[in-house]
Parts: C-alpha cells; sequence; structure tokens
C-alpha cells in the first residue's frame, strides 16, 4: 500500500490485479459478498484512486483469505 498526503492510500497493482482474478460478478452484490466493497469503491481502485486505509487493510485480510481457500 502507498500512502497519500489525503489520508488515502493506493492498493499495490499486484493486489488489483488479485481481485480482478477472485471477482465473481462486477454487481455491488457480488462485490460486497467478495469483498465487503461497493461498484463506486471498485471503480475507484480499477482507476487508481485512493481509498481509506481501513478499507485497504480489511481488502488485503478477505484477499488473502481467499486466496488459501482457492489454491492454483
Amino acid at each position: 500500500m502507498q500512502q497519500n498526503n489525503s489520508n488515502g492510500v493506493h492498493l499495490e497493482e499486484e493486489m488489483i490485479l488479485q481481485m480482478q482474478r477472485l471477482v465473481a460478478g462486477r454487481t455491488d452484490e457480488a462485490l460486497n459478498a467478495r469483498f465487503g466493497i461497493s461498484y463506486n469503491t471498485w471503480r475507484k481502485l480499477l482507476a487508481g484512486q485512493p481509498i481509506r486505509p481501513s478499507l485497504a487493510d480489511r481488502l488485503k485480510g478477505r484477499i488473502a483469505a481467499l486466496e488459501a481457500s482457492n489454491p492454483r
């Protein structure tokens, strides 16, 4: 994660690529069930915009859990 001066952070590109591989759908319902985020947050991530540090931490945990339960 990269800290931004406006109290937001940017996720690493690799984490966003992981999310794109793990996403089951791009609706509010699917994104919320999978990652706990809204479609608007998804769009922010894809556009490289900053998100709250607490959200970034939560996403890291969810992605790690999903990766652990989905071995390649």
